[in-house]
């Protein structure tokens, strides 16, 4: 096999999810940015958002922290150049393969950033069908596939000094709670003359029908 054949259609097909770029007038300064994300349910997202209110008054969380939205992460990747309908297309394909599944919602436990914080969340049992998400998304993308632990923001760094005596106090509440997860969302922004816009949906692909034609929406929201 040519490598360097090989490699340089991979390359094409790759490129070819995302749009030409016009030579006439290209905007180089616009960078757009697209996050994939899980949304849970209205009742889930108060839970999380009441305990990072408890936590707020406990130690004090930033404005970042309190503002964030509470919803599962995939990926999140970024380009000079909009994504096209094959992107969509190719995404669709990808997802036609999967079925809706439940998610559990159980306890608590948090990440270490080296010496300085801790990143507190709700776990997410039985989360290997979110795991399978995330790495064909990568894989379909030609990015490098990370170690990943799907989880509910709580606490994002958290400042060490006050780590023990936050963990302490989530880990008395009860996080137990199930739902079914049957579609992925695909948010976009763009950074523009260091402008950072708000992120929209792009498309909701529901896993029972991700074969279906599609239009694009653009409701804007916070996250």
């Amino acid at each position: 096999m040519n490598t360097r054949n090989y490699n340089s259609t991979a390359q094409q097909a790759q490129l070819s999810l995302f749009s030409e770029a016009k030579k006439e007038s290209p905007v180089l300064d616009t960078v757009h940015q697209y996050f994939f994300i899980i949304s849970p349910p209205e009742a889930i997202k108060s839970k999380v958002k009441l305990l990072k209110h408890k936590l707020h008054r406990e130690i004090g969380l930033s404005d970042y922290n309190l503002n964030s939205s509470e919803i599962i992460s995939l990926m999140s990747f970024h380009t000079m150049r909009p994504v096209n309908e094959r992107f969509i297309e190719a995404v669709q394909q990808l997802f036609s393969n999967n079925h809706p599944f439940q998610i559990h919602v159980s306890g608590f436990d948090h990440f270490e950033h080296g010496t300085s914080s801790n990143t507190i969340y709700a776990k997410l049992e039985n989360s290997e069908q979110i795991v399978k998400l995330y790495q064909e998304l990568h894989v379909l993308l030609g990015l490098r596939v990370r170690s990943f632990v799907p989880h509910l923001t709580i606490g994002k760094a958290v400042p060490r000094a006050h780590f023990k005596k936050s963990f302490s106090m989530i880990k008395n509440h009860s996080f137990e709670e199930k739902f079914t997860c049957n579609q992925v969302t695909i948010l976009e922004r763009r950074l523009q003359n260091g402008v950072v816009g708000k992120y929209q949906v792009l498309k909701e692909i529901s896993f029972d029908s991700a074969q279906l034609p599609f239009d694009f929406a653009h409701d804007s929201v916070d996250y």
